[in-house]
């Protein structure tokens, strides 16, 4: 579990009568989409199709009394239990964590305390984690082959945002030894299992201004000569991401970046995924204090967003905490897809329609559709910032059998009219709650209406997100679509009827008003793209002319004397960046003409720079 973030980046339907297809498929069980603690209400995980899920198996649980005594390895979670997940077709993931009392190196600590005899060789008995995690994976080997060393260790008391939550009182390096204990006493147990790094929430760190524990503990790996030859001591990465669909997507790429820096290339776990509600009156806590105001419909509406866009981004688990509440009184959230007593919240039919529709999948694209301007610094066209500027969001995922599953919502605070190119011979359109009607051909598109967006966060006037930016979407669409040849291409969604614009291309630049660099510092301009009507030819750009306020007459571009990197073959939809070295120019200003060229057509548009 985690806290909530206090600053984020918290970012007519054509029908004929009912349709004849069923919204869910009966289908093997996708192992990449799980509920967190699913076992504990079966049935509901059975219902929505969830393929995997994590388990806790806390060491103080295992091993209370002693060293040497693992009496209660089995009592905790028992093989009966585990192998019935199995039979249902659920994987499982073991979560190992909490030093027990004896073991404790700093007793006052509790179960958070960094265990005794960490620095000893991992294999040996004193060991008392590495004995744990040997035992216990071993015990369970065959039924239980993918394992979590320890939870958000990043959390510190009194963390802005961390709701008093944490499970780690030792030091970065103590955590590094303890992930190569673990990692090593893992492998040798069970050869075949893959062991992650922790789960970590990227926001605590972030509004801490630490660097992300995850670069952290690998700056520390990276001193170890055995490292490479050990996989870095993890073979996979967790990350627990709440709130706000579009951190899901954007901070896949921020830890890629991170394994990138130190020459490594691990799959990313979602392990956590949640928007916690404030409204559930039927619960004596309900939360309803929340800094983050959250309905359990925008929960419902998160569930399909963010596995869509968890889909899009590349994780190779997706998996929703957690299936039940547990108390929302002695919890900082409320966090289950049902109740404690067992009953439903919406989001459990949200999760079961994007299951349900999203299994199997053997390709997913995320192509949205930006806005044409921008009211604040957005991602990615400007990398440093956290919030993007997407006004309809498009996931593709394409499915064996020529199917493909186009999910659709509204980034909007009103209602928006969008229609997606026909590339299929028909189409049905899902919502929600798994209603489902065949859509209607009009002139070569699927036309929908979706509905607005209305969450919005605002804490204070200083901590807020931007005017027009909601940190979830309006209630989503899942347009399915049969015959689609994989190959057709994912265009971005367009606003209107058919016909109500030209087909063209837009360009679109920012800083729109020009920057100011030192000479001898590079420069970037963003140029974000836009296709109508379906345009979809790739764009070149060129530098066609340049002048400067001391010289103001034209000169040809290539006689620019600033080194340029300008792209080409860009996805309308796409960002392109214009890159520019500054060694060696004169000081000035200096005003450069750039041409972008696509489908035998032309745009122009200038840009400003200040050489100090």
């Amino acid at each position: 579990m985690r806290a909530a973030k206090f600053v984020s980046s918290l970012f007519t339907l054509a029908i004929v009568a009912a349709a004849v297809m069923p919204a869910y498929a009966d289908t093997v069980a996708d192992t990449r989409f799980g509920v967190a603690e699913g076992f504990r209400n079966p049935s509901v995980m059975a219902d929505i199709g969830a393929g995997w899920e994590r388990l806790i198996l806390p060491w103080d649980q295992i091993q209370p009394d002693k060293p040497g005594d693992f009496g209660k390895l089995g009592q905790t979670l028992t093989k009966n239990q585990i192998q019935t997940e199995l039979n249902r077709g659920t994987k499982v993931a073991g979560l190992l964590q909490f030093t027990p009392g004896w073991a404790a190196a700093n007793p006052d600590n509790g179960k958070r305390s960094v265990p005794k005899n960490l620095n000893l060789p991992f294999d040996d008995p004193n060991n008392y984690f590495g004995q744990y995690a040997y035992q216990t994976v071993k015990y369970y080997s065959g039924q239980i082959d993918q394992w979590i060393i320890w939870n958000e260790p990043e959390f510190k008391p009194g963390d802005p945002g961390a709701g008093g939550s944490y499970t780690w009182l030792g030091s970065d390096e103590e955590f590094a030894q303890m992930l190569k204990v673990g990692y090593q006493a893992i492998k040798k147990a069970n050869p075949n299992a893959v062991v992650s790094f922790p789960g970590t929430s990227y926001w605590i760190d972030v509004n801490s201004n630490r660097a992300l524990y995850y670069d952290r503990i690998l700056s520390i790996l990276a001193q170890d000569p055995n490292a490479a030859a050990n996989n870095f001591y993890h073979d996979v990465v967790s990350l627990n991401l709440y709130r706000a669909p579009d951190d899901v997507y954007r901070v896949h790429g921020v830890f890629k970046s991170i394994q990138s820096k130190y020459g490594i290339d691990k799959p990313i776990w979602l392990t956590e995924t949640n928007a916690m509600p404030s409204d559930d009156r039927a619960l004596a806590c309900a939360h309803s204090d929340s800094a983050i105001q959250t309905t359990m419909d925008q929960q419902a509406a998160y569930a399909i967003q963010s596995l869509a866009l968890a889909s899009a981004a590349g994780y190779g688990k997706i998996e929703f905490y957690q299936m039940v509440d547990s108390n929302p009184c002695a919890e900082p959230a409320v966090w289950g897809v049902t109740r404690d007593d067992g009953s439903r919240r919406p989001v459990s039919e949200a999760l079961k329609v994007a299951v349900n529709n999203f299994a199997g999948y053997s390709s997913a694209k995320f192509v949205p559709l930006a806005r044409e301007t921008a009211s604040w610094s957005a991602w990615p066209d400007d990398p440093t910032s956290l919030v993007p500027n997407w006004q309809v969001y498009q996931v593709a995922l394409d499915k064996p059998g020529n199917q493909r599953v186009t999910t659709l919502w509204n980034g909007d605070g009103s209602n928006q009219h969008v229609r997606i190119r026909k590339n299929g011979s028909s189409a049905q359109v899902i919502d929600r709650l798994g209603n489902t009607t065949q859509l209607q051909e009009n002139q070569g598109w699927w036309v929908v209406d979706l509905p607005a967006a209305t969450a919005y966060f605002k804490l204070n006037e200083q901590i807020k997100d931007p005017d027009g930016y909601r940190f979830i979407g309006g209630d989503p669409l899942l347009i399915v679509e049969n015959g689609v040849d994989p190959s057709a291409p994912v265009v971005a969604p367009s606003l209107g009827d058919p016909g109500s614009v030209a087909r063209e291309f837009k360009v679109f630049v920012n800083p729109e008003g020009g920057q100011t660099v030192n000479r001898g510092d590079p420069a970037d301009f963003f140029a974000s793209t836009r296709g109508y009507e379906g345009f979809a030819d790739p764009i070149n750009f060129s530098i066609v002319q340049w002048n400067t306020q001391r010289f103001p007459d034209p000169k040809d571009g290539g006689s620019l004397p600033l080194a340029a990197s300008v792209p080409s073959g860009v996805k309308p939809g796409d960002a392109a960046t214009l890159h520019f070295e500054t060694a060696g120019a004169a000081p000035g200003i200096y005003f450069i003409r750039v041409q972008a060229d696509a489908g035998g057509m032309s745009r122009t548009f200038d840009l400003a720079l200040v050489l100090n």
